[in-house]
């Protein structure tokens, strides 16, 4: 082994290096790294392989001439970049590997205060429950946010309402705090599309640019809203093509695997699943009840165990729909100041757990919504906003989404709106039932004119 360099001095290194690329640069890629000279080689130890592989690819010449004028010589010098070990889980040759969380268990994390907090702030691996069906991607995502760039991209795929966006979310709030650096994005396809046709309008394409490429991490959900955008595509390939080449992390989540995309090109397909492929099935029996318990809790008047033993069963689909389920047995049971049940329950589960066999069309709610609040059909799709229209729109869309299972975007073609119009009107419905007893007993009478469909 060669002897250390007794002259080398580490606060020369630093002035060097920050002199050399910029005090920015010095707070994102080196302040972390251990630098153990020799009379050979610089050794440079890093946090994640991510890190180090941000330092081998852009900075080796600049910590390589900062280790000369910190008292390395002028010999023939080889730098050596590592991942510093007691950072990384790393398996017998030397690779970091994932470990997966047990059934039941979940990786450490330190629990945020309940103070005010963007919504998803809460979306973090130690609310998410792990089970037989995401297991896996739960794994592939803790590993990502742990060491960003071990598996890259990460497309994360799975039926709406499985949990994806919650992985997008927790990977970027545990890569905040485990690499506070870094600067990560996370974007709907959606946004990510309005975002370009306002850039190339604007002729901003320079600042859409430094939005998306100028990252470490780039986290894109819905990556199927993409499909058929050619333009869109095109822009994305070159993103996707800058931010890989310089070994930016890139996690992307859609509704079906790389394959189903037939209106995507073979060249797109190719570098999106030339990382990692975890899907994420709709939950077993038991995590449903896992989950249900935990929604369960932050209700001010927690639904009795075996009323959650039936929304486990009677809903099997995803996530959402529990979530539905839920909500709206706990507005019953609020509203009309009476326990539930399973047998009241299953009644009022009745229309959620059938939809697929006797769900009305859009068209059929927005009738009965126009009859309901004496108003018409062509009003109710209107652009006005008078308020008996607007709120017999709002219902009309939230029955919409109860009573099919059709998706917020889809739901928003029918009323010729997009889907966060659906998304508010959905929120905004089930907060005025919870509040204003009328209201809710209106659109109960509705819901129930609907069952015979």
């Amino acid at each position: 082994m060669n002897p250390p360099l007794t002259r080398f001095d580490h606060n020369v290194f630093r002035k060097v290096l920050t002199a050399r690329t910029s005090n920015d640069n010095w707070s994102r890629w080196f302040k972390d790294l251990q630098v153990s000279p020799n009379t050979s080689e610089i050794v440079v130890e890093a946090p994640s392989r991510f890190v180090a592989n941000q330092v081998k690819n852009r900075f080796l010449r600049e910590v390589e001439e900062a280790a000369r004028r910190a008292g390395a010589g002028t010999s023939p010098l080889g730098v050596r970049v590592t991942v510093n070990k007691t950072d990384a889980m790393r398996s017998s040759n030397g690779r970091t590997v994932i470990a997966p969380a047990r059934s039941g268990q979940r990786p450490p994390e330190t629990p945020e205060p309940p103070a005010k907090r963007h919504p998803s702030s809460f979306h973090r691996f130690d609310t998410f429950e792990v089970g037989p069906s995401n297991r896996f991607a739960h794994a592939a995502a803790w590993a990502v946010a742990e060491d960003p760039g071990i598996y890259n991209p990460l497309f994360i795929y799975g039926a709406s309402g499985v949990g994806k966006s919650h992985l997008l979310y927790a990977i970027a709030n545990h890569a905040r705090k485990r690499h506070p650096s870094l600067v990560i994005r996370y974007c709907t396809s959606e946004a990510f599309v309005q975002s370009f046709i306002q850039s190339v309008g604007r002729r901003h394409m320079d600042n859409f640019r430094r939005r998306f490429r100028q990252v470490d991490m780039l986290l894109l959900d819905d990556f199927q809203f993409l499909e058929g955008k050619e333009q869109t595509l095109e822009e994305f390939f070159w993103t996707f093509n800058s931010l890989h080449q310089d070994s930016k992390q890139i996690v992307l989540s859609c509704d079906r695997p790389p394959r189903d995309l037939t209106a995507v090109e073979d060249r797109i397909r190719s570098r999106v699943t030339g990382g990692l492929l975890a899907d994420v099935a709709p939950p077993c029996l038991e995590t449903r009840l896992a989950i249900l318990c935990r929604m369960n809790a932050d209700y001010p008047q927690p639904l009795p165990p075996d009323v959650l033993s039936l929304v486990a069963e009677r809903i099997t689909d995803n996530i959402r729909d529990l979530q539905s389920a839920l909500h709206r047995l706990s507005a019953y049971s609020r509203l009309v100041n009476q326990p539930l049940t399973p047998q009241s329950a299953s009644e009022l589960l009745a229309p959620l757990s059938g939809l697929s066999r006797s769900a009305p069309t859009p068209e059929q709610i927005i009738a009965a919504c126009a009859k309901a609040f004496e108003t018409s059909v062509g009003e109710i799709l209107d652009r006005n906003r008078r308020p008996i229209p607007s709120a017999a729109r709002r219902v009309a869309m939230y029955l919409t989404r109860e009573l099919t299972d059709l998706s917020y975007p889809r739901i928003g073609k029918a009323f010729g709106r997009d889907h966060s119009t659906v998304i508010s009107a959905y929120r905004g419905t089930l907060s005025q039932m919870s509040t204003n007893k009328r209201f809710a007993d209106r659109v109960s009478a509705i819901h129930n004119s609907l069952h015979s469909y």
